[in-house]
């Protein structure tokens, strides 16, 4: 619907004085694929140990609508919300209890001291960060880099506060999050009530196109070692261009978390990879997990299209101190075009090389997705 419609319709209401602040913005966005990847879950056999068959899938890339708003309160203050939540157009329920909120979503206070948040609300690196990963692609495709941090781990925090710097010196920008663990569970392992608050600071700085970010996440009582209840970690930097029709990011990372389903404090690297193998130790949940990442993204626009390419890896891996042998190497390779400022129509081909091997020497498949679709911002 035109905003202007909108706009005119609100003013027709009593109430529209005190809806005049609110903003109505989201995405809707889809492609088409063929996927060969563990995450799409077609095996040759239920025991297939590894070994994938190609699927055809129309997928929800990262649609979501959000409301957001603000009340001068005078002096320079002001008070900003947000509601956000992700959407699904393909039919797949990923919001199975209809509730709102899924995204950040938050009450706070903005002045000339920063911005102060409540709510659930993103890590620096999850809102700051991710300039290499310049992607848009499914859940179960390859073609982004789908193995990175800035696609596993990095994400948001419920029953979180958080404070954004000031503008202090131009191109400086910078945040702290803290995470309250209001539920104290009892570890089932050490018999001992355990506390998984999350810190989270972060902090960019851009000047004449070149920047450069660092982000740092701990999780405390995150996994078992032993019978001691250990933090967990993982932090990255990155670095790059992006000006003047020119996109060139870089980035390297470190992680030490417990295997896990993806959920805050856990690493789901390699989850789809073994899931459905019976062997696949030592890759087994609640583990220690420890690795490496690297990767460099470039791209160039040429009128409305903007052809690109990515190289990502990761290695370097143990689980409770023990090396594993293997690594991935993800290469992706595509381009946008733009049909107009809010629209914009994809292809892109990713693969993964895969050298990992489960316990009795099986190799995995390599995988890979091509995919076009498009994605509209309103």
């Amino acid at each position: 619907m035109n905003k202007k419609l909108i706009a005119l319709a609100l003013a027709a209401l009593p109430v529209a004085h005190a809806m005049a602040d609110v903003t109505i913005y989201g995405t809707i966005e889809a492609d088409m694929e063929s996927s060969k990847t563990f995450a799409a879950g077609v095996g040759k056999a239920a025991n297939g140990a590894g070994q994938l068959k190609s699927a055809t899938r129309i997928d929800d890339t990262g649609s979501l609508i959000g409301f957001k708003g603000n009340e001068d309160l005078g002096n320079g203050l002001k008070a900003i919300w947000q509601v956000e939540q992700g959407l699904s157009i393909d039919g797949t329920t990923i919001n199975a209890s209809n509730t709102f909120a899924t995204r950040d979503s938050f009450v706070g206070l903005q002045g000339a001291f920063g911005k102060v948040r409540l709510g659930k609300l993103s890590t620096f690196l999850n809102s700051d960060a991710g300039a290499p990963d310049a992607w848009i692609y499914g859940n179960a495709g390859v073609n982004g880099l789908s193995y990175s941090s800035i696609n596993q781990l990095d994400g948001r925090v419920k029953n979180a506060i958080r404070y954004d710097l000031p503008e202090v010196v131009a191109g400086l920008s910078g945040a702290v999050l803290y995470g309250t663990d209001e539920s104290r569970a009892v570890n089932a392992t050490t018999g001992q009530r355990q506390n998984q608050q999350v810190w989270s600071v972060g902090a960019t700085y851009t000047n004449s196109g070149y920047f450069g970010t660092f982000g740092y996440n701990r999780f405390a009582d995150d996994y078992v070692s032993g019978n001691t209840l250990k933090g967990g970690n993982y932090w990255r930097l990155e670095a790059g261009y992006n000006a003047n029709n020119i996109l060139a990011a870089a980035y390297y990372g470190q992680s030490k978390l417990a295997i896990g389903d993806g959920s805050t404090g856990t690493d789901a690297t390699f989850s789809y990879l073994f899931s459905s193998v019976a062997n696949s130790s030592p890759f087994t949940s609640g583990s220690e997990l420890k690795k490496k990442e690297a990767g460099i993204t470039l791209g160039y626009t040429i009128g409305a299209i903007t052809p690109k390419f990515s190289y990502g890896r990761v290695w370097g891996a143990s689980v409770n101190g023990a090396d594993v042998k293997g690594h991935l190497n993800q290469y992706v390779l595509g381009a946008d075009y733009a049909l107009s400022k809010r629209t914009t129509a994809y292809a892109s081909y990713g693969y993964v090389q895969d050298t990992y091997q489960d316990n009795l020497n099986n190799k995995y498949s390599n995988e890979h997705t091509v995919a076009v679709g498009v994605q509209h911002k309103f």
